[in-house]
């Protein structure tokens, strides 16, 4: 699937910003956001820019086929924010960090017109609960043993 969300532009307003809805850090609680493999292999985390490629290999060797792209995505709230390098958001956590990052996190954009590409690729890379307690969640789409508040697909962001 690739399509664009187009977001109306408020009168007097000059950035969105975007949440997932549902957060969470407990054990078995899943997010609202988890779109494509973790940016690092032993832990879920976000990734962002080149690490989010639009393209899943088999048999689990890279599961970044899925992402979000948000133009000028800034990791904080308020003109100060650092500028993301790339566009691209995927990974287990939305966090626009230039690190990788364990927690979910508002990110804003100042880009007009408003606008969020959705890039889902036409294949999934699933392994085992019990291969996902291995250090390959960089390999991974919507992996079975997230269990940190890590979620699969996006849904119900909210805009602020």
């Amino acid at each position: 699937q690739f399509y664009d969300i187009c977001i109306r532009r408020t009168r007097s307003y000059c950035s969105v910003c975007f949440s997932p809805y549902i957060t969470s850090t407990i054990t078995g609680t899943a997010g609202s956001y988890g779109v494509g493999a973790s940016s690092l292999g032993p832990a879920q985390t976000a990734a962002i820019g080149v690490l989010c490629t639009g393209i899943t290999t088999q048999p689990g060797a890279a599961g970044f086929g899925d992402y979000l792209e948000v133009a000028n995505l800034q990791s904080s709230i308020g003109t100060a924010g650092a500028v993301v390098t790339g566009t691209r958001i995927c990974g287990a956590f939305f966090n626009a960090g230039a690190t990788p990052q364990t927690t979910h996190a508002t990110a804003c954009s100042f880009a007009i017109p408003f606008k969020v590409g959705v890039h889902f690729d036409e294949d999934e890379s699933i392994l085992a609960a019990a291969a996902a307690v291995s250090p390959d969640l960089n390999k991974v789409e919507n992996d079975p043993a997230a269990t940190d508040g890590a979620g699969y697909g996006y849904s119900g962001f909210y805009l602020k």
